[in-house]
């Protein structure tokens, strides 16, 4: 057992090498190959990413460009702080946008179903057809914004020739200039639509009586 162990270890030994001279050759190093690589991030802008919106959303970012800056403030806060006059004009322009879409959706209901909205069991149809055009009215209220500042100057001369025709205080011009303006020419506003949009539609107002 000795002798086979003297000769694994002789094995061992010229594993290692000697060279001609005697001397033992140290083993080679070890040598990793590695590869350097390296990583460059792309950057791609902001502008060239195109995020995918319904047409609805592209007009109101649209009409969003067009109404006041986003500072946080609410329309009728915005309003509030270019004063009173444009405060009237902007409940004018919304009472005649209201009036609008009233009487756009009661042409397109009459056209659709031959009868009117006042006719029994057709007032909640009526409504839906009505809330579409609902919605697009608040997608278009920059516009109304943009409106009542340039209406706002004529509401503002309206109260002072009330006040000077009149000799009222101004609190009270204000409420007049309001009821004419507001209160009796919404209501005009809408009976002139109603009846227009009855008439194209070839559909009465007020339903016959059923005999």
């Amino acid at each position: 057992m000795a002798s086979r162990d003297d000769n694994a270890e002789g094995e061992k030994e010229e594993t290692v090498g000697e060279n001609d001279d005697g001397v033992v050759d140290p083993p080679a190093p070890s040598i990793i190959e590695t590869t350097d690589v390296s990583i460059t991030p792309v950057v791609v802008p902001a502008s060239s990413i195109v995020v995918s919106s319904s047409p609805m959303d592209k007009l109101r970012a649209a009409l969003g460009r067009l109404g006041p800056p986003d500072d946080g403030m609410s329309t009728r806060e915005r309003l509030s702080k270019m004063g009173l006059s444009a405060l009237l004009s902007y409940g004018f322009v919304s009472n005649m946008s209201m009036a609008v879409s009233v009487s756009l959706a009661w042409y397109a209901f009459g056209k659709r179903t031959g009868t009117s909205p006042l006719a029994p069991g057709q007032w909640k149809p009526f409504l839906a057809v009505y809330a579409g055009f609902y919605v697009f009215n608040n997608i278009v209220r920059p516009l109304r914004f943009g409106a009542s500042v340039v209406a706002a100057r004529y509401f503002d001369a309206f109260v002072n020739t009330i006040q000077r025709k009149t000799k009222l205080p101004r609190k009270w011009s204000i409420a007049t200039v309001v009821f004419l303006a507001n209160i009796c020419g919404t209501f005009a506003a809408m009976g002139l639509g109603i009846t227009l949009a009855s008439g194209a539609a070839g559909v009465p107002i007020f339903p016959p009586k059923a005999m």
